[in-house]
């Protein structure tokens, strides 16, 4: 459920980022277009690039040719997409970065390893989490909270019964046609 939302937002951080520092994915090109040959980009907080590189003007060109071939082509790739979107998702996208950008260290810390733990999962456990979380947005409002409820009480249990009980309430609430 939360892999989703931290996939999404860890992918519309670096898009969000790419759109920031367009210019300098196009490389030095167009200075005059960027001012005083700044990037444009506007450090919030923990939006250093690399650490010791500041976003103030030419260091963030410096940066950029720094990184390895394969990686800004990576990025430039993840840019295009990010332009190719219609301006709806890439407001959306703009959003969700800024609400990443405004939470506190340790709300970062928590997402990114609820990220790392999607990431690590099984592919037939994620499947079934999607699944889930499918299912669940088209319970009623009441139901998803009582749901919710339910499963915010199997925290504390040991691993076994924390199974044992999260397949009863997944039995309960999404029985199989």
């Amino acid at each position: 459920m939360f892999g989703k939302h931290i996939l999404f937002m860890t992918c519309s951080l670096l898009a969000l980022v790419l759109l920031a520092n367009g210019p300098a994915l196009a490389g030095k090109g167009n200075q005059s277009a960027r001012g005083n040959g700044g990037s444009g980009f506007s450090a919030g907080k923990g939006m250093n690039p690399s650490p010791g590189v500041s976003a103030g003007n030419g260091n963030l060109d410096q940066w950029w040719q720094t990184l390895p071939q394969s990686e800004r082509q990576m990025l430039h790739d993840r840019h295009e997409i990010y332009q190719s979107l219609p301006p709806e998702q890439r407001d959306r996208l703009q959003r969700r970065w800024q609400n990443y950008r405004d939470m506190s260290p340790e709300e970062r810390q928590k997402m990114q390893k609820r990220f790392q733990r999607w990431q690590n999962m099984d592919p037939e456990e994620r499947d079934r989490l999607r699944d889930t979380y499918r299912k669940f947005k088209e319970l009623p409002e009441d139901q998803r909270r009582q749901v919710r409820e339910e499963l915010d009480q199997l925290r504390d249990l040991d691993p076994a019964e924390k199974e044992q009980r999260r397949k009863e309430i997944y039995q309960r609430y999404f029985p199989k046609e």
